[in-house]
């Protein structure tokens, strides 16, 4: 089928990120002729520049480090974390499912499993590290889903609308080289990512960080909630739209035209925060959105400086494709970031620090001295917010910098509702006919599966999941 006279499928899918990949793979292997829709010209989407970090529980790596973890242990913290509006069935359908459906799956498909990491809100280590980052799961997830005849791909083609008749998704009209063309499909999937790439939408619903100088955008280059719109459209229920996370640690990305792009930088968990006056706020090793960020936005325009030496700037990493090859960190480029960002400031003292970030000196001598002195006499805790020193260095190396912290939005945790069959809902609680949902749309999974606040690899892992869940579902219910 040629893409300029797409015709008629079994299933349309709406984005090639992780949730449509999988969803896309998993009805093809199962007999369906699948379209794939995406306005990029290749699969990956939001995933492929992701960390791909994924929440698992119990799993043969956690085993093999003698971690005893359970999907009941894991319930419980992710209850505890994202609070009352947790979508409880989802959460638990997912933690039950994960070991088999992401860890072992995505290990047979030739993902390498290379490190299990502590996380906040995590009793036991969960975050599973892939080789390779998303770029790698999604390469190889992109390989497989080219080898299945039943996948037609219509990359290039941005979706404008979703079309229905009497009630039921019939399929969608997309524009692409040629123009505009038309879909027809018995069943609809909208995979098609969040809208953390959309100033406006940010800037509305991101009420969290309404004092705040600003709010940067973290999420994928295609995260402009044109799902969301086209889901509006045909009547489509949402939920907590303005459970926005944001992380902490984003600094103003100077290479972006329109300003409002944001870098999210780690790597440098041993940094100092300060505000305006030069004053620590903060435990810094609580650098979570329902944490750190929720400190940041406490402080005067919702800023402060991550201040760091020559030691913390030789591990620093940014996540972004220009940064970074895969999951290796590309030196040279993080320190023409540090030489040539306006965000940052450089200098070979504190005290001449301290007057190019216009702080009080004093102040800053004194933060940096209270966790420098808290090292070398071997507290575990430093006195001011408890901090844990264990394994901490100090931040003694010249040169220094300072780097301007903003929020970063980078997960939309509310989304559309959908059933436990990714089946989205109409806004009496009643399904549509003919249309699903997976992925960060659908707040990752069923419209709010992590509540407000989100565990470590709770993008990810649920948003794949959801995917292959709508896949089986559209199968099972073809006609």
């Amino acid at each position: 089928m040629s893409a300029d006279a797409p015709g008629r499928f079994d299933v349309a899918v709406v984005g090639a990120g992780v949730a449509g990949l999988s969803c896309a793979i998993e009805a093809a292997t199962a007999g369906a002729t699948v379209a794939v829709v995406d306005a990029a010209p290749e699969p990956g989407g939001t995933a492929g520049v992701a960390g791909g970090g994924t929440c698992i529980a119990g799993s043969d790596l956690q085993l093999r480090q003698g971690i005893e973890d359970s999907a009941d242990q894991a319930l419980e913290d992710w209850i505890a974390w994202g609070g009352d509006s947790v979508d409880v069935a989802w959460a638990e359908r997912y933690l039950r499912d994960s070991r088999v459906e992401l860890f072992d799956r995505l290990g047979a498909a030739g993902v390498e499993w290379v490190a299990v990491h502590a996380r906040e809100g995590n009793r036991h280590p969960r975050w599973h590290q892939p080789a390779g980052g998303g770029a790698r799961v999604m390469s190889l997830l992109s390989a497989h889903a080219r080898t299945l005849p039943g996948i037609t791909w219509l990359t290039g083609h941005r979706v404008t609308r979703l079309v229905s008749a009497g009630g039921r998704v019939t399929g969608l009209t997309a524009d692409g080289p040629t123009g505009e063309v038309e879909v027809v499909a018995g069943r609809t999937v909208v995979a098609s990512g969040g809208f953390n790439n959309n100033h406006a939408m940010v800037s509305e619903l991101a009420a969290e960080a309404a004092g705040a100088e600003r709010v940067l955008l973290g999420g994928g280059l295609g995260a402009v909630g044109e799902g969301h719109r086209m889901l509006a459209d045909v009547g489509a229920q949402f939920s907590q739209l303005d459970a926005v996370w944001m992380f902490p640690y984003g600094t103003p990305d100077h290479r972006a035209p329109a300003g409002h792009r944001g870098l999210a930088v780690r790597g440098i968990d041993d940094d100092i925060w300060v505000n305006d006056e030069g004053n620590r706020f903060h435990d810094e090793s609580l650098r979570s959105g329902a944490t750190g960020t929720k400190a940041l936005l406490a402080q005067p325009n919702g800023r402060c400086w991550s201040v760091i030496d020559a030691r913390l700037a030789a591990t620093m990493t940014i996540a972004d494709p220009y940064y970074r090859n895969g999951s290796t960190p590309l030196r040279e480029r993080i320190e023409e970031f540090l030489r040539t960002s306006p965000h940052v400031v450089s200098a070979r003292s504190l005290d001449e620090l301290a007057a190019r970030m216009d702080v009080d000196r004093v102040n800053l001598r004194d933060a940096v001295g209270e966790l420098n002195t808290a090292v070398t006499a071997g507290e575990q805790r430093e006195r001011s917010f408890g901090k844990d020193m264990t394994g901490r260095g100090t931040v003694a190396q010249a040169p220094f910098h300072a780097i301007r912290f903003h929020p970063v939005a980078r997960k939309n945790l509310g989304g559309v509702r959908t059933d436990l069959s990714c089946q989205v809902l109409d806004r009496s609680g009643r399904a549509i006919e003919g249309l699903y949902a997976a992925g960060e749309v659908a707040g990752m999974a069923g419209g709010r599966i992590n509540g407000r606040a989100a565990l470590e690899g709770t993008s990810f892992g649920p948003s794949m999941y959801s995917g292959l869940v709508a896949g089986r579902s559209v199968v099972d219910r073809s006609s």
